[in-house]
């Protein structure tokens, strides 16, 4: 046995062996990168492996049965030993192997280190996962670090098509991450903000308020079935790897790829910065391939948010359901999209949430402390005005889970609205220290401060909106309300005008644009704007209402009291405060005709509670109705004894509600409930209050038209306030041609 060793030593064996395979696995590699390049067939791998596998034995043999001399090859038997040159091919040998080597350790030093640590690189991978901890980034972390963004990670397979599924992959762990007890996550919308961006990552996460980022890349390979990802976890603080991790596998295993990912990671991060807390995370739910493809596409469609991709979304997500009908995560994403399609105005809110509400339901009852359905449920419930109800849902999905961004900026706008003003903000700063890349989270805040009139918080909180994404038109939007609700309605033009610049596709930007100009007294340019919003959607029911009013002012009664009819029968749904234009002259033509019966019904359809005993609203809107029912019923009986109880009712609510918030309206709904009264001083004051405090928004509807103000017409203040309302909207007429550049 001893001799037989030896002699393959001499004869060199077992450095060809050791070189030879060396090569081998260099080739490999380099075979691998290029045909999942030019996208070679799966058996073309098998080929140059099945041949190498081969190659090694007759290598083998070769080196055994020849000998390399200074006259060539020679058969080993034909050598004289006392010629044999072995050793000297021995030391060649040695020298190769060590080139090879340095070679092969080369590019797997390339592959750990070098490749994973830039962004948007891709490391080639070896059919078992393979991981690296950098020691000294281990030291860094055992200061506690608790919070982390997911950032996009980069679609690496060589068609560039498959966005969708990588954009999937990375919300997916976004989601399983974020329900670790006691790390904080960036939300997604913050985090795809820095999608395809090449700032450093330790500005990105000073940007996202994180002390931790992941990223990585994913190849999928359609052609092979195979899915190729990489994950690497870096401290923010140097930019040095804490962790990072790749997997090679078949694409049917994704669903055990994103566990394992998740596990790993979530182990990684509770070692390295939450200590010895619960390790188990849930296990994404599973479902078959071609209904998660669908999934994905759709979830990407609905994140666009656009007409067109939202119509996309309903189909894809659809049909996914219809694949896996028990499915969850499509079931919450159907249910999101037909929001999204409610608050776009593609489908009518009614219709829509109809739709989402049944998915909610199967979502709960299968996943009681699913914290967005119960935040999509409250949403709903808001809209439909089933406010206790949308509170305890709001509640739920923030009991559920607290770091909801979606679910604090609907609870905030809901509780601000609702009058708690100091917690809704604080709710929406939350949302947005969460997500502070999120343009809905800054609309809110937005149009909050506009709300409040605060022209340095909402001018900031708008322009913020055009920091994250320059192009959008709801910066300019936000700050033309903020304008309107203090009664410069010349600025709002100008805002306006350059939100519909920005957005010029969009018909409710010059609708609006043709109501404004009407109260400035200017049928032109409303003219202009109406023709505008009527050639990018002439059946809009804010264009309708453009229309209507347009008709009003050009004295077509007859024509606008039609239109405002034949839009009620075909239910249009409201956009902008449309319905309340077409039933508002609705109702004051029924009772312009005294069909008193007709007036009490649509002011029921709006508000049914609005004759209950006792009256069960807390709702400071639900004034209006109050006050107009009090209104009617007085006309048509005048000893009504409903009529006390809605206005003192009417009252209550309007004077414990928050002034700050639109101040004009206060005093303008306290107007109506004193002249519901008949306390005309009562109301005439009120009425020049508003108009000090900046209402001015609609107000020839009101102040020529509304039956609640008729009785008030021959008095002098209130011809008087008429003519400082006329006088204002001449000098604003002026400004606004000066801040559009129009000649007269």
């Amino acid at each position: 046995m001893r001799s037989i060793f030896s002699e393959l030593k001499r004869r060199n064996v077992f450095r060809v062996g050791i070189a030879y395979a060396i090569t081998a696995w260099l080739i490999l590699q380099l075979s691998d990168i290029v045909l999942d390049n030019i996208q070679a067939p799966h058996w073309v791998m098998q080929a140059i492996m099945l041949l190498l596998a081969i190659g090694l034995p007759l290598a083998l043999v070769f080196a055994w049965a020849f000998e390399l001399t200074p006259d060539g090859l020679k058969k080993e038997k034909d050598v004289d030993r006392t010629q044999s040159i072995t050793h000297q091919t021995g030391h060649k040998l040695d020298r190769t192997i060590i080139v090879i080597l340095v070679l092969a350790l080369g590019y797997f030093a390339y592959d750990k280190f070098g490749a994973g640590s830039e962004k948007g690189s891709e490391p080639f991978l070896t059919e078992q996962a393979s991981s690296t901890v950098d020691s000294d980034a281990t030291k860094r972390a055992l200061t506690p670090l608790k919070s982390l963004a997911v950032l996009p990670f980069v679609d690496m397979s060589p068609a560039k098509d498959n966005e969708y599924f990588t954009d999937g992959l990375t919300e997916e762990l976004l989601n399983i991450l974020a329900q670790i007890k006691g790390l904080q996550v960036a939300g997604r919308t913050s985090s795809f903000a820095f999608k395809n961006k090449t700032e450093d990552l330790r500005e990105i996460g000073s940007k996202l308020n994180v002390n931790t980022l992941l990223e990585g890349s994913v190849r999928k390979d359609d052609k092979r079935q195979r899915i190729r990802v990489t994950v690497q976890l870096i401290n923010v603080a140097d930019g040095y790897h804490i962790w990072s991790d790749t997997y090679d596998r078949d694409i049917e295993d994704i669903f055990a790829i994103q566990e394992d990912i998740a596990q790993q990671v979530a182990d990684a991060l509770k070692i390295n910065l939450l200590g010895e807390e619960e390790k188990q995370i849930a296990a994404p739910a599973r479902t078959g391939m071609n209904a998660y493809d669908l999934y994905l596409q759709g979830l990407q469609n609905v994140n666009s948010y656009s007409f067109e991709s939202l119509r996309k979304s309903e189909s894809q997500l659809t049909e996914s359901l219809a694949i896996d009908p028990g499915y969850l995560p499509t079931k919450l994403a159907l249910a999101r999209m037909w929001i999204a399609q409610a608050d776009t105005g593609a489908t009518p809110a009614p219709e829509a949430f109809a739709k989402a509400n049944p998915l909610l339901d199967e979502v709960l009852a299968e996943d009681p402390g699913n914290s967005d359905a119960h935040g999509y449920r409250g949403r709903i419930q808001d809209y439909q005005e089933n406010y206790a109800a949308a509170r305890v849902s709001f509640q739920q999905a923030l009991e559920s889970n607290p770091r909801n961004a979606n679910a604090l900026t609907n609870y905030g706008r809901f509780l601000f609205d609702r009058g708690e003003v100091e917690e809704g903000l604080a709710q929406l700063h939350e949302a947005a220290r969460i997500e502070p890349y999120d343009t809905t989270v800054q609309w809110e805040l937005c149009m909050t401060q506009a709300l409040l009139v605060d022209v340095t918080a909402g001018t900031r909180e708008c322009e913020r909106i055009g920091e994250i994404q320059p192009d959008n038109p709801m910066q300019y939007y936000g700050q033309g309300y903020m304008h309107m609700f203090r009664g410069e309605l010349a600025q709002f033009l100008y805002w306006r005008n350059k939100a519909s610049e920005a957005d010029p596709a969009d018909p409710e930007l010059p609708a609006g644009g043709a109501l404004v100009w009407l109260d400035i007294g200017d049928t032109e340019r409303a003219e202009a704007d109406l023709q505008k919003a009527a050639s990018l959607d002439p059946d809009h029911p804010f264009t309708l209402a453009a229309r209507i009013e347009l008709l009003l002012y050009q004295e077509q009664y007859q024509q606008a009291v039609s239109l405002a009819q034949k839009a009620r029968d075909e239910k249009l749904p409201g956009r902008q405060g449309s319905d309340d234009i077409i039933d508002g002259l609705l109702l004051n033509d029924a009772v312009r005709r005294r069909d008193y019966a007709t007036a009490l019904a649509i002011l029921q359809e709006g508000f049914p509670d609005g004759l209950a005993s006792p009256l069960d609203t807390d709702d400071v809107d639900d004034v209006y109705a109050l006050a107009g029912l009090a209104y009617v019923l007085k006309m048509q009986n005048p000893a009504a004894e409903q009529v006390p109880a809605l206005l003192d009712h009417a009252d209550v609510l309007n004077k414990r509600s928050d002034g700050r918030v639109f101040p004009s309206e206060k005093p303008f709904r306290q107007a109506m409930i004193e002249s519901a009264r008949g306390d005309k001083v009562a109301a005439l004051s009120s009425l020049h209050e508003a108009f000090e405090k900046g209402w001015r928004l609609g107000w020839r509807d009101w102040m020529y038209r509304d039956f609640q103000f008729e009785s008030l017409h021959n008095e002098p203040e209130y011809k008087n306030l008429v003519a400082m309302f006329e006088a204002d909207m001449e000098k604003q007429h002026e400004e606004a041609y000066e801040l559009l550049g129009l000649k007269k």
